[in-house]
């Protein structure tokens, strides 16, 4: 055996260092060395030497008890028996030997033990059919020394007691290790045959029956929960290691008949108590948040006391009591507390006091449903005090600007104080149910107020034009950002486009964009968030804009080109410079069709041009909009000429004064065939006085009401700082009956919208039932405005009897499409 190339292993004793006999022979070295074992690395021993005894038989040991000589045979050993001459004596002498082991092992005396020996006479035992012998021997020597242990433990007094009990079972383990290092071939045979308990199992089973009496687990429970007490209470504590090697012994012998009976029930108990007398005296003597921080800090040392010396299991229980006791019981309370509830944070706007309630409220299923309610409430209060204020619709961009600070302020509010870290990221994502409960109430804000599409509009207009609210380019980005929020809130997207596409016409034909770059921006922010449905006729506009300046330039250069050929008129010099913008019908915002008396001059201008243009472009027609135009009109008779610039009415109605120095309203109107309307309101701006200019034509002192027979008459004495002056028309108000007109016109291409929707639908489907049909228009028709079913039955009754589609069997509700 000391020849065998073998490496030694942590459990054997290499040869350098093995204990020799008196003589010093090193052939007996190997087989009387004392040998250390670890539970772990036994296993290998033991199978070796098992192997080595069953092939035994064909060499023989000579073996004295002071030396082994090699002497050709190798004689066995004594205490090998033959399984025919090993009997029931044998057996029990056996066991003496494993018992006298047993109990130098306990009096830590085991270095004198030959594990070799001690494991053959367990093998033999075991191998001969006498494991019952060996395995209740084992469990009345461990029994009876373990009984002595518990009498030594409970004499001593309860500063000691613990550390006592903890130094007696690491003891006990150690030596219960051992002796299953001996008995391991007991383990591996009789235990799995006969299904009893390992002998390391039965060895920490009996001590938790023989020490763990009732007594002692009362005093061992009291014990314990006065360290938590005072850990609890922030009392220093001796050894802070002790509390854990306890629970860990507890836990070791069983955790279901020790640990939680005698230790976790009461924990727990004592815990709730603890809790709920916390809570009570620290919530009414102190704010809510330093109570959540309190609760915080509560949370935190439990857990972490917890994950260290106990179960898992109990971590979890702990932790559920503490939101059980100091958060669940406090939901209502901390959002109502006076003073410093969520309602007082919210009103002085301290977000991340909010962000602690969130945190913890948000570990108590449906405990953030009052905090919730409570922030749309608050919210909601806050707009409606802003879109009803009456005294805002004198002033619509006050009114947009304050939406949109309430809805800045609520994304802020979502970021920073209900979101969360999402698992396993560092990006931070706002709670779900708070999102959708501030959308829902901004749909509720912004579409209260029947006019908002027509506000919103107006202030992206204010912004976007030039003038005294123009802003600079660098902040266009976050302005479209801005109305964007608030428009994604609008039901009825259709009536803001009419309204945009008003001022955005009047910003290109007027030349009064600040950028471009700017309106493209915004439409193509409106195109990526609502589709190209929803910008195709505005950017039919800007494609109608570029394509008239290249017609413009054209026009001037055929112009110069035959300026000096007087064969025919038209190709004469025109009398003006002039400016047309072809815009394609249904594109541009045009509401009315106008049919103006035009000077012989102009008219002649303007024949020019439409020969030209229709010669370039047979089959169209054009339709002259003078409502929409304006000129550079150029004033003489005074120390110096001005230059005005004017609508195409206002040019009109001037040009009258050519010929006469006075004329009554029924003459201007006569000469011009301008609607009453518009002409009334263009001719009150050219007799508005201004800080800047006087007034173009004179009117009656003290006449506020226009008549037939009100007489107007040019200004003599007429002066301005500039020599180019700007006349606007005056802005008269929409009044209700034109919101109404606005309305009409909108609820008449909603039909036509719904209609055609309708048709694609049944194009598709063929076959449909009428609850189906409903769903998939609102389904389409959500992005522009929000069909009622009423409106929608409406125009698949106008379409069956247009025989677009029919009812599949009459009574039925379903519809089929008709090719």
């Amino acid at each position: 055996l000391p020849r065998h190339n073998h490496h030694p292993c942590s459990h054997c004793t290499p040869p350098s260092q093995s204990t020799h006999s008196p003589n010093n022979n090193p052939s007996s070295a190997h087989l009387n060395s004392s040998i250390v074992f670890s539970s772990t690395d036994s296993l290998f021993f033991c199978d070796f030497l098992s192997t080595f005894f069953f092939i035994i038989h064909s060499l023989t040991w000579t073996s004295s008890h002071n030396s082994m000589k090699l002497s050709g045979k190798l004689h066995i050993p004594n205490y090998i028996k033959s399984k025919a001459s090993f009997g029931q004596q044998d057996a029990e002498e056996k066991w003496l030997k494993i018992k006298d082991a047993i109990e130098h092992i306990y009096d830590e005396n085991a270095s004198s033990l030959s594990y070799q020996v001690l494991y053959t006479c367990g093998y033999q035992i075991v191998l001969h059919k006498h494991g019952e012998l060996l395995y209740s021997g084992v469990e009345r020597t461990l029994k009876q020394y373990i009984q002595g242990l518990r009498a030594i433990i409970m004499q001593h007094h309860d500063e000691v007691f613990l550390k006592k009990l903890l130094e007696q079972w690491e003891k006990h383990r150690t030596a219960v290790s051992m002796v299953r290092d001996i008995l391991m071939y007991l383990d591996r045979t009789y235990v799995k045959t006969h299904q009893k308990m390992s002998v390391y199992t039965l060895g920490i089973t009996l001590f938790g029956k023989e020490v763990f009496t009732q007594d002692t687990l009362t005093r061992i429970q009291r014990l314990l929960m006065g360290i938590i007490h005072k850990d609890r209470n922030g009392e220093d504590i001796a050894d802070g290691f002790l509390l854990k090697d306890i629970i860990q012994m507890m836990l070791q012998i069983s955790k279901t008949e020790v640990y939680e009976p005698h230790f976790e029930q009461e924990y727990l108990k004592r815990s709730r108590e603890f809790f709920v007398a916390e809570a009570q005296e620290y919530f009414e003597n102190s704010t809510a948040t330093d109570y959540l921080k309190r609760v915080k800090e509560r949370l935190r040392s439990e857990r972490e006391r917890a994950s260290r010396c106990m179960d898992p299991s109990t971590r979890i229980k702990i932790e559920n009591l503490i939101k059980k006791c100091m958060i669940e019981e406090y939901q209502f309370l901390i959002i109502e507390k006076p003073g410093s509830g969520c309602r007082v944070m919210l009103e002085n706007w301290k977000l991340d006091e909010l962000a602690l309630v969130y945190e913890f409220l948000g570990l108590v299923p449906s405990a953030l449903k009052p905090c919730l309610e409570l922030v749309n409430s608050y919210t909601r209060e806050k707009g409606f005090a802003v879109i009803k204020d009456e005294g805002k619709d004198a002033k619509p961009m006050e009114l947009i600007e304050d939406l949109i600070m309430l809805r800045e302020a609520s994304d802020e509010l979502l970021d920073r104080s209900f979101s969360h870290y999402q698992p396993g990221s560092q990006q931070r994502v706002c709670d779900k149910d708070f999102t959708l409960g501030i959308r829902d109430t901004w749909n509720e804000i912004v579409n209260e107020h029947e006019r908002f599409p027509e506000y919103l509009s107006l202030y992206i207009d204010s912004k976007l034009k030039k003038g005294k609210q123009q802003i600079n380019e660098n902040e266009f980005d976050q302005l479209f950002n801005q109305v964007i929020a608030l428009f994604r809130h609008l039901r009825d997207k259709d009536i803001f486009e009419r309204y945009y596409k008003t001022h955005l016409a009047k910003r290109l034909l007027h030349d009064k964009s600040q950028s471009d770059e700017a309106e493209k921006s915004f439409i193509s922010k409106l195109k990526n968030e609502f589709g190209f449905h929803f910008t195709t006729k505005l950017e039919g506009m800007f494609a109608d804009m570029r394509i008239s300046q290249e017609t413009n330039d054209r026009y001037k250069t055929f112009m110069q080109r035959n300026s000096s050929e007087e064969e025919s008129q038209l190709n004469a010099a025109p009398p003006i410079d002039l400016s047309v913008q072809v815009l394609t019908t249904g594109f541009w915002p045009v509401t009315q069709m106008v049919s103006v008396s035009v000077p012989p001059h102009i008219a002649d201008t303007v024949n020019a041009f439409e020969k030209f243009y229709l010669d370039a472009h047979s089959g169209r027609r054009l339709t002259w909009q003078y409502n929409m135009g304006s000129a550079d009109v150029r004033m003489n008779g005074f120390t110096k000429s001005y230059e005005l610039s004017v609508s195409s009415f206002q040019m009109l109605i001037l040009m009258l004064f050519n010929e006469n120095s006075e004329l009554t309203y029924q003459q201007v109107l006569d000469g011009t065939k301008i609607p009453a309307k518009d002409i009334k309101r263009n001719l009150l701006s050219l007799t508005v006085k201004t800080t800047a200019h006087d007034r173009v034509l004179n009117r009656p002192k003290g006449v506020k009401t226009i008549s037939s027979n009100t007489v107007f008459s040019t200004n003599d004495k007429f002066k301005s700082k500039k020599v180019k002056v700007k006349i606007a028309p005056v802005v008269i108000k929409q009044d209700a009956q034109q919101v109404a007109q606005t309305q009409e016109k909108v609820d008449e291409e909603r039909k036509w919208q719904l209609d055609a929707a309708i048709v694609r639908i049944m194009k598709m489907r063929r076959v449909l039932a009428h609850r189906d049909l409903i769903l998939e228009v609102t389904k389409q028709m959500s992005s522009r405005f929000m069909p009622s079913p009423d409106s929608i039955k409406k125009r698949i009754e106008s379409l069956i009897e247009r025989d677009y589609m029919g009812r599949v069997i009459e009574g039925e509700h379903a519809y089929e499409y008709i090719a």
